[in-house]
């Protein structure tokens, strides 16, 4: 039975982890400077964006559900001389005992929470926890047709990782049930020294861009921004994200 994803912490990082002078980091630290702190990153995986900005002296605390991803940020900062504040929390539902100038949930965090019902529950505790005048950033992917109409009995290839283990290469097959905007994923991974292949699977709920906008609405929350990538592009039908920063109505 394959794996699932969060319980890789070290393949996570192989295929996502972001410099720490990347676009990315820099986005969100202009967020930071734009509306102050404290801030919150719900469910912050191995940590590759809370330690770059602990780095940099930020007031900011994490949060995740998992305790694999909790170890792999602590061990992360270790390596790299940073003090973090870290909560077990889930988005879902959570209740810390202060609140915060910025709020965000970075690399398509959210699209793991794959009824209606779950965002809702995640919206109310973000609210809960925003002081007056406080922003929510929520980053997504820009859904792509193309690539949810895949073959699901046909591998793609992802890439070629460079690993403590050798070069790892990854190849991936998905299967896309429009009924609930859920794609299910599975990615098969091997070098060259393992006598067989590993799988772990994951699933990812689709945002499409008018429904993302009426989730902030529906949620009370204006928004105030959507750009399509980290340079703060105006987001348009190409776009490969969709960063969306709101406030409280």
């Amino acid at each position: 039975m394959p794996r699932k994803l969060y319980e890789e912490t070290w393949l996570f990082d192989l295929v996502h982890e972001k410099p720490p002078d990347g676009e990315q980091v820099s986005f969100y630290e202009r967020q930071i400077e734009r509306f102050g702190q404290p801030v919150l990153e719900l469910a912050v995986g191995t940590g590759n964006y809370l330690v770059t900005l602990s780095e940099s002296d930020y007031d900011i605390f994490g949060a995740d559900k998992f305790d694999e991803m909790l170890d792999a940020t602590r061990e992360k900062a270790e390596t790299r001389n940073v003090e973090t504040n870290l909560y077990s929390a889930d988005m879902r539902n959570f209740n810390l005992p202060q609140k915060f100038n910025l709020i965000f949930i970075a690399q398509n965090a959210l699209q793991h929470l794959k009824t209606t019902s779950e965002v809702a529950d995640c919206f109310a505790s973000v609210k809960r926890h925003l002081k007056p005048n406080g922003r929510f950033i929520v980053e997504v992917f820009n859904p792509s047709i193309e690539l949810l109409n895949r073959d699901p009995n046909q591998r793609y290839f992802v890439g070629e990782y460079k690993s403590a283990d050798g070069w790892i290469v990854l190849e991936t097959n998905v299967f896309y049930d429009a009924a609930t905007q859920v794609n299910h994923i599975d990615w098969h991974y091997k070098n060259q020294y393992w006598k067989e292949e590993k799988t772990v699977s994951f699933a990812m709920r689709q945002f499409f861009p008018q429904e993302l906008d009426a989730i902030f609405q529906f949620n009370n929350f204006e928004i105030e921004a959507k750009y399509g990538d980290f340079d703060e592009s105006a987001f348009n039908s190409n776009s490969p994200k969709q960063l969306i920063v709101a406030k409280l109505k």
